[in-house]
C-alpha cells in the first residue's frame, strides 16, 4: 500500500470526523451514525461472548459510548478505547474521567501494541469512503492485527454491499469477499447480517467453534 496515500485517507478520516464532533452532541452523530443503528451495532457486539469480567479493547471508540452501552447493561469489565482521532479521545477523557486514562490516540494498522484482551471488538471503523478501494485494504489489515489482539475472539462491523439503499459518500463491503480475506487468518469465523438489512458483522475466535 502507498504510505503517502494511506496518510492522505487518514487525514481525511480526521478533517470529517472533527466535523462532526463539532457540529453534534448526540455521541451517535459524533461518529456518523443514527441512533437506531449505533444501537444495533453496539447490541450485536455483545454476541462475541460474555463480556462480563473480562478485558475488552474497543478500536475506533470515538468519544466512548460502548463503555456508556455496557455500563447501561451492567457488564463489568477492563475497557480500554483507541481512537486515530486525538479530539474524540480527548472528548472520551472529558466526558468519562473515571476511566480517562483507559483512552490513548492509536493506529493499530501502523502501531503494534505490546499487550492482548480478551475481546476485541469495533463498530464500523471505515464506513466512510475516504479513498476507493483503500478502505478494503486498511479494513483487512485492522481485521488481522484485531484478532492478533485478542486472546478469544475479535468482532467488527461494516456497512454492506448487500444494501438496497446504498448512501453517496458509504462505503459497502462484500461479506463473501471478506469472508475470503478472513479465512487467510483465522478459521473460526461466523457472520451475522440479520440485524440489518445494511450491515454485518464478523466474528473471529481463537479456539475451534465446534470444540
Amino acid at each position: 500500500m502507498n504510505n503517502q496515500y494511506q496518510k492522505e485517507v487518514v487525514k481525511k478520516n480526521l478533517e470529517y470526523f472533527n466535523k462532526t464532533l463539532t457540529e453534534f452532541k448526540d455521541e451517535h452523530h459524533a461518529v456518523a451514525q443514527s441512533k437506531r443503528s449505533h444501537l444495533k451495532r453496539f447490541e450485536i457486539m455483545l454476541d462475541l461472548g460474555d463480556f462480563q469480567g473480562k478485558s475488552i479493547l474497543d478500536v475506533g471508540c470515538g468519544i466512548g459510548g460502548f463503555y456508556d452501552f455496557l455500563k447501561e447493561k451492567g457488564i463489568e469489565c477492563s475497557y480500554t478505547g483507541i481512537d486515530i482521532n486525538e479530539k474524540m479521545i480527548a472528548k472520551a477523557k472529558e466526558r468519562l474521567p473515571k476511566i480517562a486514562e483507559e483512552f490513548f490516540v492509536c493506529d493499530i494498522v501502523e502501531e503494534k501494541l505490546d499487550r492482548t484482551f480478551d475481546y476485541v471488538i469495533s463498530v464500523g471503523p471505515l464506513n466512510v469512503d475516504f479513498a476507493a478501494g483503500l478502505n478494503m485494504e486498511i479494513t483487512k489489515r485492522l481485521m488481522e492485527e484485531m484478532y492478533r489482539l485478542a486472546a478469544v475472539g475479535s468482532a467488527i462491523s461494516m456497512t454492506s454491499s448487500f444494501t438496497k439503499k446504498a448512501t453517496a459518500g458509504t462505503f459497502y463491503y462484500d461479506p463473501a469477499v471478506i469472508l475470503s480475506e478472513t479465512g487467510k487468518f483465522c478459521a473460526n469465523v461466523k457472520l451475522d447480517h440479520t440485524y440489518m438489512p445494511h450491515d454485518f458483522t464478523l466474528f473471529c475466535y481463537k479456539r475451534d467453534l465446534y470444540s
